[in-house]
């Protein structure tokens, strides 16, 4: 899950899902998303250090340039289908994603679905199991350090509105719910997997149940401990843990920390992303949002 680390940083994973809607200029990322300029500017500097996008002019009298994705940033495609898919199922009215995606192919609307690659049938957390191959989520150093936090909403009842990047923009937030992915239930648990703070923690879990990802009961074995599970919510979102993990895998070729196998076959998965209508993988150029989604 080291991968995490790459674009959990605030605005990050918005750049890149704008880049996958055909933004490219500093302007339209900053009109579409509304991002403190001063910011927009380190986190596309970030990104193209890293590979995920690269700069390139488009105007000499003057120079301007735009930020087209990269083939590692393309590969983020079926992560960032994911995000997408849940927002819309789960995620508050409003948010600035498209409501509706076209496949090329077939010219149909569709909703992503991920599917095991060897025997195409559907992958969820239920019909997979984790492996650890080594001492997981790794608590690496990232290359921008910031210590802030994205905060979700309110509402005007003061509730706070759910969407993914409230989550994905935090790396213990994503590293948690991997956590209970992978069969951790209690305080102390995380404690030691995450290598985090307590108060870290503590805050982590009341947002996770603010968001209504995780649920907390007594432990069966020790009703003086807590028991924490994901929620239907919360469980929804092994899509995109799925998705993130095969693409650092691709990034980095080699043993990994965190191997999922789909029970039905007994396969090690990295899961594929296919058109709800005609079952197709669905790639980056075949996929448009009509006019008014």
């Amino acid at each position: 899950m080291a991968a995490v680390d790459q674009i959990s940083e605030p605005w990050s994973n918005s750049i890149i899902r704008a880049a996958f809607l055909g933004i490219r200029q500093f302007e339209a990322f900053q009109q579409k998303l509304g991002i403190p300029r001063q910011t927009l500017s380190l986190r596309l500097a970030y990104l193209v250090k890293i590979g995920l996008l690269r700069k390139q002019a488009y105007q000499s009298q003057p120079l301007r340039h735009e930020y087209r994705l990269t083939q590692d940033g393309k590969n983020l495609h079926d992560n960032v289908l994911a995000s997408w898919s849940w927002d819309r199922r789960w995620g508050d009215p409003g948010k600035n994603i498209p409501r509706r995606l076209v496949h090329s192919v077939c010219l149909h609307e569709f909703k992503p679905l991920l599917v095991c690659e060897h025997c195409a049938e559907s992958l969820t957390l239920r019909n997979v199991s984790a492996q650890l191959t080594c001492q997981p989520l790794p608590n690496t150093t990232r290359a921008i350090r910031n210590n802030r936090w994205r905060v979700a909403n309110a509402d005007d009842k003061g509730q706070t509105q759910r969407d993914i990047l409230a989550v994905i923009d935090d790396r213990w937030s994503v590293l948690l719910i991997a956590a209970v992915a992978l069969g951790f239930h209690r305080y102390d648990q995380f404690l030691e997997i995450l290598n985090i703070s307590s108060a870290v923690l503590a805050q982590r879990l009341k947002r996770m149940g603010e968001l209504k990802l995780m649920k907390k009961k007594p432990d069966p074995k020790d009703a003086r401990r807590s028991f924490y599970s994901l929620t239907k919510i919360g469980q929804d979102l092994f899509p995109y843990l799925l998705t993130i993990t095969a693409w650092g895998r691709s990034r980095q070729p080699g043993p990994d920390t965190l191997h999922w196998q789909h029970k039905s076959c007994q396969n090690l998965v990295s899961g594929r992303m296919v058109c709800s209508h005609c079952l197709q993988a669905v790639l980056p150029h075949e996929v448009f949002s009509p006019a008014r989604a």
